[in-house]
This record gives C-alpha cells, structure tokens and sequence, in this order.
C-alpha cells in the first residue's frame, strides 16, 4: 500500500517538471478515474517549483475533471499496473489539461492553513503577506488567502489571538470570531477573545469595522484605537467601550492580567494553565481580591506572588497546587 502511494507522488511530481513519459501520464489519468485517495497526493512543498507555467481557471478544470469522468462512464479503464499491453495513443489528453487540473486542485488546497498552540508559550505566526498573528495558548486558527488581484485574506479564529495586519486595499482581512462576530480590516493592531459565550476585539491601532450577525441591531461598530468591542450571545449585544489595552493583551507577554479577581479564580486559571488541580485550605482565602500580572511560563515565579501578595503557603505536590495560611 505504501509503495503504490509512493509511486502516485512520484508520477506527480515528474509530470509537473515536465520529465514524464507518456505511458506515465496514462498510469497517472488511470489513477485518477478511479476514485483517487487524497493520502497519496504529494505535500505541496514537495513539488517542483511550477515557475510560470498556466493555471487552469476554477470553470476550465472543472470542465476538464467532467470530461475525464465523461470519457471514464463510457469506456471502462483497466488500471496500467494490470494490464499485459496497452496503446497509449487511444487514451491519451493533452498534458497541460492533466497538469493545469492537478496544479488547480493543489492550488485550492494550499490556500487554507491551520495552527494549533497546545504549548505553554505563545506562538507567533508569519503570513505571507508580512501580517503576524500571535496565537494565545490552547487557541487554534485556519488561514484563507484567496488568490487573483481582489483575493480577500480570511482567519477563523477559536480562543484569543493578537492581529498585526498589513494594509493591502484591494485585498480586505477579516477575521470571524465565535456568535458570529465578523471583523473587517485594512491595516492594524488589534486583539481578538473569542473564549465562551461572550467576544470582545480590543484595537491597539489603526481601525476596524466589528460586526454581529445575531446583534439585535446588526449596525457594524467603528473602533478607535483603545476601545473595546463586545459582544454577548446571551443578551446579543453588541456594545463598545475605552479600554486599557496593555491589560487586554497581556498574555503577548506571557501574563495572565487580573483586576479585583477572586483568589479562586486566579488559582483555577493559574491551575488551567499549568495543568494543576488547586485546593484551598478554607473559604476565606478563596475570597481574597487579587490584581495584578502572574506568568504563564513560570509557575514558581506565579506563585511566589502570590504567597507575598497575601502572605499564604501554596505547595506544589506531584500534579495539585495547596493554598494554606503561613504558620508563625
């Protein structure tokens, strides 16, 4: 099974350097009239550089695809690999149809991108328009870059992301968030949490437009540098306010940010981040108000704020994290 996938991927990649023979190509037309496996498709980077040559338009390949499943109905193919002789004359199509169609399909795969940050840290994506997205950890994204001069830049965005767009007028970026928030952007910096039920985008410069679908009123929202956009998918409104963005888009820095939290939050997040399970001695220090920055990449420095900010003893033991009053 793996050597047949190895030699569909090499079949591919002679063909589109144009070093195939015509009983390969044949071999290769064969294969994919018979219910190709994506598996066996070459990576795109593994593909010789297709420099200038044609791309098919999205009608012309369809048109060449139909044809191939045409020709397939009518005439039922014996794969090469079987057959004791054959005449390729009969069966041939022009390579450049074969070649443009394989090019267009890879063309619409190599468009979207996914990243997933299961680390500790965050990530830092470069795109290849020169925009960065800073992906928060246990976020996820996926990249749409369409291609042609009018070619629109899209992200789908999952948990909380930090956004530093390159302007380019005639190709619009819009990131969708969760509850159906849409934001529209030319060039700028702005932050996106699309974490719950509730999704907030804080501008740090330039502008964007911040639109709800399921808004009571759908007006798109205009945000000036150090305002908030937000939206709650339980009362659907979506409403704009001035903010500290430092607080907002802390965790760039690897900080968690917290303002008048309970002590019990502050742990239960503290304990999310590191994989930790907390326990409190009593209620009352669950009920302690805490404000300030802890790490995310250290949590002896995280909790060694702690214990000074409230004067407690917090012990780690294997995977829990116990908070207790400090004996005298």
């Amino acid at each position: 099974m793996d050597e047949h996938k190895d030699s569909i991927k090499f079949l591919f990649k002679k063909m589109i350097d144009g070093k195939s023979t015509p009983a390969e190509r044949l071999q290769l037309l064969t294969w994919l009239e018979n219910n190709p496996s994506a598996e066996e498709f070459p990576a795109v980077e593994d593909l010789p550089d297709a420099g200038n040559k044609l791309l098919m338009p999205t009608s012309e390949a369809d048109r060449v695809w139909y044809n191939i499943l045409q020709q397939a109905a009518q005439t039922p193919v014996v794969p090469l690999w079987k057959r004791n002789g054959f005449r390729i004359a009969a069966a041939m199509v022009p390579v450049i149809g074969i070649a443009s169609l394989v090019l267009f399909f890879y063309n619409k795969r190599d468009q979207q991108q996914y990243f997933v940050n299961n680390t500790h840290h965050v990530k830092t994506i470069q795109l290849k328009d020169g925009s960065t997205i800073q992906l928060k950890q246990h976020s996820r994204v996926r990249i749409a870059f369409t291609h042609g001069h009018t070619g629109e830049r899209e992200v789908w965005l999952q948990g909380e992301a930090f956004f530093n767009v390159q302007q380019q007028a005639s190709h619009p970026f819009t990131v969708h968030a969760s509850n159906g928030v849409d934001i529209q952007v030319l060039g700028t910096a702005f932050n996106v949490n699309t974490e719950g039920t509730h999704t907030a985008v804080v501008l740090n410069a330039g502008s964007v437009s911040v639109k709800a679908a399921k808004a009571r009123k759908t007006v798109a929202l205009q945000l000036k540098p150090g305002e908030m956009a937000s939206f709650d998918a339980n009362t659907l409104v979506l409403s704009a306010e001035k903010v500290d963005t430092l607080f907002h888009t802390s965790w760039k820095y690897n900080l968690m940010a917290f303002k008048n939290e309970s002590l019990k939050e502050v742990m239960h997040q503290l304990g999310e981040q590191y994989g930790y399970n907390v326990a409190f001695e009593n209620t009352i220090q669950e009920k302690l108000l805490f404000t300030g920055y802890l790490p995310t990449d250290n949590l002896r420095q995280a909790i060694l704020t702690i214990e000074q900010s409230f004067n407690l003893k917090i012990d780690l033991q294997q995977k829990s994290i116990y908070i207790t009053n400090k004996s005298f």
